[in-house]
């Protein structure tokens, strides 16, 4: 078919203001989907609904397959199956060890068993009849002397010392009156200090529900040499059975035994009186209270019937107080409530409604603190350093952390706290360190509040969780720190401490003092594993003993969070409870103690409960070699050290430089001796200079008569 084409056709190109602009939606016309037409309603929301559904799913899904990509990735620890299960002790309920690693004890349903923690060698053994201990501590107390606090199911606290493979039974804390109708009273916690100068146990009183806490004074000292005399006793009293037993032998015609010998005059009476067939029960001297703690009651409206009396009551408002003291009455705190709930009608419906019957017992959280400079004037004593003279106490509930004194001499156990410290959020924990210097305070808007008791100031205020409450706080041990010179040479100090913060979601985290930084050691979130127990391991402070939702054991390395191994039990064995678990190291962490438990059925179809003590031998651990091998210092002193460890430690140094002093000495009398003949040369020298100088001025000079 022909065209025809017009000739000499010029086109005019448009101008830029006849271009229209771009429309913002051009791009639904270039998207294929979008030429088409959109469904009508509902058919429309029900496409955005599939839509929203599927992207909700396929993000899960990505997820799930992240997680499962980046647990394949992650290098496992190596696992340790090889716990050896003891013969006896298979029905311990509560585990501690020593201080210096040298035994385990053992809370048995009807007393207490001391072994050997590395041979596993019974040592000693305490028996009652329906003693169930639940809970158990030791402390040492002198060479070898340990002294133990225990708490049975009953609710009854008692005190033990353990020396020379003998255990004694030293005070019942609170003891029950075996009457019908009598008032009982249970303990719900006994701890006592770390060197067991004091101690501290919680009453409760189970038919009003009233629970206080009282302090008591123990006579360490009179208590040590009062075993000594015990110990001395029983050797005697063996030796002369044992010399009985041998003259029966002998007398055995006549059936004779020989006279026990009669005590010399004006020996003191013996501790020991025993029957044949007794076992010893000797006599201690008793502690003696120093304080007795109350709760603190809620704050109500003033009974006082005027503004004068009100005030007289009020303190000069030095000392920050409790508020328990003020001017405002009842009839006014009942209006603010009744016009609060006025103004908040509509959403008082959501508010919890309150269980009295569930209703948490407030619980005191205490600390024995050796003295600083947060103590009041004139409650310090020389003669007590070192040791604690000051308990600070908080109830559950409170955000007031309160300060007494337990050198106080009063009539009266009641006393006020001689320092309260307010805090803007309720108090959730706290812990001291090792050296007593700084105290942690975890409180429930998620922050950790550091004091620095020495200097008594605030060293800073850690913000860990804004949606978070501390669970737990714990100061590391200081040989992990690292060591700086001061400006108290020559020896070392630890310029930092390292604080463990986990918080109720079970997350880690490890902040430095001296870097002010805070790494994050676990989170929950990035792992499906939830910690629930942290424990350090004795003998490596390196590594934590951790204990999983699961039932699982693991040793992690608190300084990268990387775990180390994990520890199995046999199978069909599991852990008591993973919330509570009954485990102790031994032999300074060479050894593991842990009870496990088993259920089963047998062939009716009743359930048979199993449970087994195991040990772990954590010096056999190829991965472990490495923590072993490593060097520590354990004699760093903290940054505030006294002037007695100064002078020591300075006295020391200088006795372990001696030989490189006599050394230095030698070497500067031969350089001095060098050093002397170079300067008689010298003198040597001149005096040739000079004398030679003076005859030739003499043979220069011109004579008189030559003019």
């Amino acid at each position: 078919m022909p065209v025809y084409l017009r000739k000499n056709m010029t086109f005019t190109p448009p101008s830029l203001e006849n271009i229209a602009d771009l429309d913002e939606n051009d791009f639904e016309f270039i998207d294929p989907d979008k030429l088409k037409d959109q469904v009508p309603q509902p058919y429309r929301l029900v496409n955005k609904i599939v839509d929203s559904v599927v992207e909700k799913a396929w993000s899960f899904i990505s997820d799930i397959e992240n997680k499962k990509t980046a647990n394949l990735n992650k290098i496992r620890a190596p696992k340790y199956d090889c716990a050896v299960k003891l013969q006896s002790h298979e029905k311990a309920t509560a585990l501690t060890d020593s201080v210096d690693g040298r035994y385990v004890f053992i809370g048995l349903p009807n007393g207490i068993v001391v072994i050997d923690s590395l041979t596993q060698e019974t040592v000693s053994t305490w028996d009652e009849e329906k003693v169930d201990i639940a809970h158990i501590k030791c402390h040492l107390i002198g060479v070898q002397t340990y002294l133990l606090v225990t708490i049975d199911e009953m609710g009854i606290a008692k005190l033990f010392i353990f020396s020379s493979e003998q255990i004694f039974l030293l005070k019942i804390l609170n003891e029950q009156v075996q009457e019908p109708g009598a008032t009982k009273i249970i303990s719900t916690k006994c701890e006592s200090s770390e060197e067991g100068d004091y101690i501290g146990i919680v009453l409760e009183n189970t038919s009003s529900n009233e629970i206080w806490l009282e302090l008591h004074r123990l006579p360490r000292d009179t208590w040590l040499r009062e075993m000594e005399t015990v110990v001395a006793e029983l050797k005697a009293l063996s030796q002369q059975q044992e010399e009985e037993a041998a003259m029966a032998a002998e007398s055995t015609e006549d059936n004779s035994q020989s006279p026990s010998g009669s005590p010399k005059p004006g020996t003191p009476p013996p501790l020991l009186t025993l029957t044949p067939g007794e076992k010893p029960n000797p006599k201690f001297t008793p502690p003696s209270l120093v304080l007795k703690i109350h709760p603190p009651q809620p704050i109500t409206g003033s009974t006082s019937s005027s503004v004068m009396s009100a005030c007289q009551k009020v303190d000069s408002g030095e000392v920050i107080g409790t508020g328990q003291h003020h001017i405002i009455t009842s009839t006014h705190l009942e209006q603010r409530d009744s016009m609060f709930e006025q103004q908040h009608e509509n959403m008082m419906k959501y508010l919890p409604a309150e269980d009295k019957q569930n209703e948490e017992i407030m619980q005191p959280t205490f600390h024995f603190v050796t003295s600083s400079r947060l103590t009041p004037v004139g409650l310090e004593q020389p003669s007590q350093t070192g040791r604690p003279t000051t308990v600070i106490v908080w109830w559950t509930g409170e955000s007031n952390l309160r300060q007494y004194s337990l050198l106080k001499q009063s009539k009266d156990f009641d006393h006020k706290a001689d320092i309260v410290w307010p805090f803007c959020s309720t108090i959730t924990c706290s812990t001291t360190s090792s050296c007593g210097i700084y105290l942690a305070v975890g409180l429930r808007s998620g922050n950790v509040v550091l004091w620095d008791r020495y200097l008594g100031i605030e060293k800073g205020v850690i913000g860990v969780s804004s949606e978070y409450s501390i669970k737990q706080v714990q100061f590391l041990d200081p040989s992990i720190s690292s060591e700086d010179m001061t400006d108290y040479p020559p020896y070392k100090t630890s310029s930092s401490a390292w604080l463990l913060i986990q918080t109720s979601d079970n997350s880690q985290y490890v902040y430095n003092t001296s870097l002010n930084t805070l790494v994050v050691l676990y989170t929950v979130n990035e792992n499906n594993e939830e910690e629930t127990v942290l424990s350090t391991v004795s003998g490596i402070p390196e590594l934590l003993l951790v204990v999983t939702k699961d039932n699982s054991l693991l040793l992690k390395d608190v300084t990268n969070g990387q775990d180390v191994c994990e520890l199995i039990l046999p199978t069909s064995f599991d852990l008591t409870s993973p919330w509570e678990p009954i485990y102790s190291f031994g032999g300074g962490g060479q050894m593991l103690y842990v009870k496990g438990s088993s259920s089963s059925k047998d062939e009716e179809g009743a359930i048979i409960d199993e449970s087994s003590l195991f040990v772990y031998q954590l010096r056999s651990f190829p991965s472990l070699d490495g923590y072993w091998k490593r060097p520590r210092n354990n004699d760093i002193k903290p940054v505030h050290s006294t002037v007695e460890q100064r002078v020591n430690a300075l006295l020391k140094h200088r006795i372990a430089v001696q030989p490189q002093r006599k050394e230095r000495l030698e070497k500067r009398w031969n350089m001095m001796q060098q050093e002397l003949d170079i300067i008689l040369q010298c003198q040597e020298t001149a005096k040739k200079r000079t004398g030679f100088g003076h005859a030739y001025s003499y043979f220069d000079q011109p004579e008189e008569n030559d003019n």
